[in-house]
């Protein structure tokens, strides 16, 4: 399957804001609640782990609630998240970092992914992200990292087949009921009229995800962007597939400076 760059309702500026945060909770909960990302989580951990990481920068964090799921997921208390965004949600992000008793911060500057700044350092997390940038641009979030000798991960829940693409389709009104219905608590009357009465929001969130996953790199694509990037060399690169919720699959790809050596258990 041939993949197709369309736009996505949630990459629109002029979204009627309710719409928009319909979508952005939806995706959201149905992330945590399905816990979708426990086996990508604990392919980071083992990254971390094995490298003695403590640092996460998570660009293109959305409205960053995820990133407290993680932190919860890794219970560890010497590991640092910092949410950052072109566009950064500071309210929200000021929100999770009191949720997250300090495990948890935020940058209140606009951040690039294709040109971080040098002090932002640490393991560079993007979660269902990778996918809104066209080859060129993820050629470019890779070979930032590399110049700047950063580890990088990907984590990616869409898949580019027609399987992932109807199991999505099929599950998504139901998904969107029930979290309309009082999925996600308190009761709304905004996510009520737009997910079920009158169900913009639904059908927007179903359109997205469809296109996210026409959207969405196989790892043959990655692998083959990795090799453009000048001084991938000097990385080792791990590229994978790991079970997500029912037999979805999330991408996988890390790559850690050779530099930094792995920690030897004791």
């Amino acid at each position: 399957m041939q993949r197709a760059h369309l736009f996505e309702f949630n990459d629109l500026p002029w979204l009627p804001s309710p719409l928009r945060k319909t979508i952005m909770e939806f995706l959201h909960h149905m992330s945590v609640r399905l816990r979708m990302y426990d086996g990508g989580f604990d392919a980071l951990a083992g990254v971390m782990e094995r490298h003695g990481l403590t640092s996460i920068q998570a660009m293109c964090a959305g409205d960053g609630g995820l990133m407290l799921a993680l932190s919860r997921h890794l219970g560890r208390q010497d590991v640092h998240i910092q949410l950052s965004d072109k566009y950064p949600s500071l309210e929200r992000f000021a929100e999770i970092e009191r949720e997250s008793g300090g495990h948890v911060s935020h940058v209140k500057s606009s951040v690039d992914v294709l040109d971080v700044p040098g002090h932002l350092s640490g393991l560079r997390l993007i979660v269902n992200a990778v996918h809104h940038f066209q080859p060129p641009a993820v050629r470019g979030i890779l070979a930032d990292a590399v110049a700047k000798q950063q580890p990088i991960v990907f984590l990616e829940p869409v898949q580019r087949d027609l399987l992932s693409i109807l199991r999505f389709c099929a599950a998504t009104p139901l998904i969107s009921a029930w979290l309309s219905l009082g999925g996600i608590r308190p009761l709304n009357l905004r996510r009520v009229l737009l997910g079920v009465v009158a169900p913009l929001g639904s059908l927007c969130f179903l359109f997205d995800g469809v296109v996210s996953h026409l959207r969405a790199y196989h790892l043959k694509e990655w692998e083959a962007l990795i090799q453009q990037v000048e001084g991938h060399e000097g990385y080792d690169w791990e590229l994978r597939q790991l079970t997500g919720f029912m037999g979805a699959r999330v991408s996988f790809l890390a790559g850690v400076p050779k530099s930094r050596a792995p920690v030897l258990a004791p």
